[in-house]
């Protein structure tokens, strides 16, 4: 399975997929807007979904209001990475089908822990299992 990380920014989608293949063993790959990620989540199936709050042409949370409409989407975990910690967005974003939240700047520490609490100890590299 994979993993797609939908990220405007060319730096923090760097960041965020180094992160990753760090600490996991599932497939990474990355769209820079709403529009792009939603024909790959019509062409592929991903096993997580890591999204940026804000983005251009559709919002992160716009992105997942759609991407929840796929049936074969409605389960899968969905991550929002955002410095904004007001409630009210979190309220929304939970609305709208977001499972969880990684705070900017990510760390490896936070991101290990979400893809096990969300993928299971398989999808972390096995030498950071116990780490």
């Amino acid at each position: 399975m994979a993993i797609l990380i939908v990220e405007d920014n060319p730096t923090n989608a760097m960041i965020i997929k180094h992160l990753a293949r760090k600490v996991t063993v599932e497939e990474i790959k990355v769209a820079g807007d709403g529009n792009t990620a939603l024909m790959l989540c019509h062409a592929e199936n991903f096993e997580m979904l890591i999204v940026d709050h804000l983005l251009p042409g559709m919002s992160g949370l716009q992105f997942v209001k759609a991407v929840r409409l796929m049936d074969r989407y409605r389960d899968v975990p969905v991550v929002m990475v955002t410095a904004d910690d007001e409630p009210r967005l979190r309220e929304e974003a939970r609305a709208a089908g977001i499972t969880d939240f990684l705070h900017k700047p990510v760390e490896a520490v936070a991101f290990r822990k979400l893809l096990s609490d969300h993928l299971g100890a398989g999808a972390v590299h096995p030498e950071l299992r116990s780490a």
